[in-house]
């Protein structure tokens, strides 16, 4: 039996960390969200939708989640795959982690680095916006 070889998580680089620190949470959507390993979910009534991928290994979980996509042209809820904005957010099993502790991952027990690590990365391959030039929170 062949076992799976896993690479230890990485440092965040200073430039990442730097795009972590200036952004306000929001990024953008990417051109192809489905062929970027996100699924668009909605949960109908006052719910807005969202993107979400997720990440698993045996029953522990984390996921990148864009909450809410606003369309960049007129600032309304965006359609699917539509060009927008959203709120980021990691989540490492049920819990979500907060913007401002994401450089400084505080595992609890049962929660898998490797996961995490994860999704992290797939965070940081999106377009975060500066909280200074943010259209969302300017407004």
């Amino acid at each position: 039996m062949i076992e799976p070889r896993f690479e230890p998580p990485r440092a965040l680089c200073d430039d990442e960390q730097q795009r972590v620190r200036r952004s306000c949470s929001h990024a953008l959507v990417p051109d192809q969200p489905a062929a970027s390993g996100f699924r668009y979910i909605d949960l109908g009534g006052e719910l807005p939708p969202m993107y979400v991928r997720r990440f698993a290994l045996g029953n522990r979980s984390a996921a990148v989640t864009l909450y809410g996509p606003i369309e960049l042209t007129d600032g309304d809820e965006a359609e699917r795959g539509a060009p927008a904005l959203a709120r980021a957010a990691l989540s490492v099993g049920p819990r979500t982690i907060a913007w401002d502790e994401m450089l400084d991952l505080d595992l609890r027990p049962g929660e898998s680095m490797l996961l995490a690590r994860a999704a992290l990365d797939a965070l940081l391959e999106l377009t975060l916006i500066d909280g200074g030039a943010c259209p969302v929170c300017a407004a």
